[in-house]
């Protein structure tokens, strides 16, 4: 989950996407049934999907983009990218590591640690929207010292979130491999790569009233390009460099992950980027919801989060 996600839990999360209807998404629906009774878990009690890559799980209470607040729950959020994108085994992989998370105590110390935490982003955010004048050096020093406050805790968490993602991994191995897991991991990490870049194109677009079709295979389309290049081999050297996790960041790195699931990172990331070049899914399920959330995130995207 992001920073925000990780501080806010309880208040609803914003989020870009629709409930997986069991009418449009029967497969997807019926695979995770089948990954949370392997796992011994109850399954989630709703199934989001948005355009925005990067599977999270959460018991939040859930704002979706037309303003519908959904109360506390289990919440396995997917994008239409991981189920194109992702061989079977590695979509397997990816979604019980997050019902994982149901698995153990992790959403319980997020909700125990968050209240702390929430106070002091709220302050923060307080002392960070004062207007800019000659009180800059008080609100640097406030800005100092919240920081400082939140340091140690944080940090404190990290340690412990890190050990409850591996444990999530070793969810996953239950299901599938840990070579599944890791190219899994390194195509998702070239996925987020590539919306951020395809998000600052569609604002331009937006701007000039030009509006995508289907952003997905916008996005897929861009991965494709960037795999069959030359630029191969310089972002699987990449994903596997990233060795230090930012201070915020939860998640071991995909380093990290490999040598906990025995796989080699350098041969995992090549294989995972070729993957990419040659070959896409093409779910049923899929192609329609795409271009409708296409078409809801085009007229907002300067004010929506994706």
């Amino acid at each position: 989950m992001t920073e925000w996600r990780r501080l806010t839990e309880g208040v609803p999360l914003e989020v870009f996407g629709v409930i997986a209807d069991p009418s449009r998404f029967p497969a997807l629906i019926a695979r995770v049934a089948r990954i949370a009774a392997t796992l011994k878990v109850r399954a989630p009690t709703r199934i989001i999907v948005g355009l925005k890559p990067g599977p999270w799980a959460s018991t939040a209470p859930i704002r979706l983009h037309d303003g519908q607040v959904l109360p506390p729950g289990e919440t396995l959020y997917l994008s239409p990218l991981e189920l194109r994108a992702l061989r079977s085994r590695e979509l397997d992989a990816v979604i019980a590591h997050e019902l994982g998370h149901f698995r153990g105590p992790d959403l319980r110390f997020t909700e125990l640690f968050a209240p702390a935490m929430r106070a002091l982003l709220y302050s923060w955010r307080g002392v960070r929207s004062l207007p800019r004048n000659f009180m800059d050096l008080a609100r640097l020093r406030a800005m100092m010292v919240l920081n400082g406050m939140a340091w140690a805790p944080q940090r404190a968490a990290c340690s412990i979130r890190q050990r409850r993602e591996f444990e999530a991994d070793r969810a996953a191995f239950g299901v599938a491999g840990g070579a599944d897991l890791i190219a899994a991991l390194a195509k998702l990490a070239i996925l987020s790569s590539t919306w951020g870049d395809l998000q600052e194109r569609l604002l331009k677009q937006v701007t000039r009233g030009i509006g995508p079709r289907n952003l997905v295979l916008d996005c897929l389309d861009s991965v494709q390009r960037v795999a069959a290049s030359g630029q191969r081999a310089w972002f699987s050297a990449w994903l596997v460099r990233e060795q230090i996790a930012q201070p915020s960041d939860t998640h071991p790195t995909l380093v990290q992950r490999a040598a906990a699931a025995g796989v080699e990172a350098p041969a995992a990331t090549a294989r995972a980027l070729l993957d990419l070049a040659l070959w896409m899914n093409q779910p049923a399920e899929s192609r329609r919801i795409e271009e409708e959330l296409t078409a809801l995130l085009g007229p907002a995207a300067n004010e929506r989060p994706c």
